[in-house]
């Protein structure tokens, strides 16, 4: 199952359950993407795509300050389901295909 698509994410997080939308392309072979939320929009850095799995980075815009937020996370048909990796330590979230 590709991993292209738009991606509705519920993180439980510091400041609350966030629902940011992870876009991901694919363009011919090369994936790239976006993670979109309360504070504005973020590149995804450093995607890997391997199968169903993936992995990223993207800056968090906080009240506190921005900050690198790590992703993996593996695609089930149209659920995702993964952590997040920050200075606080690592949370669960999932994800629905839009």
């Amino acid at each position: 199952m590709s991993v292209a698509g738009s991606w509705k994410l519920t993180m439980d997080t510091p400041f609350g359950v966030q629902t940011p939308l992870l876009a991901i392309k694919e363009e011919n072979g090369a994936h790239s993407g976006t993670l979109t939320g309360a504070t504005g929009e973020a590149a995804l850095e450093e995607l890997k795509v391997e199968g169903s799995k993936l992995s990223f980075t993207a800056t968090a815009k906080t009240p506190m300050g921005d900050f690198d937020v790590s992703y993996r996370a593996t695609v089930e048909g149209d659920a995702l389901t993964g952590t997040y990796k920050t200075m606080m330590g690592v949370t669960a979230f999932t994800g629905v295909r839009q």
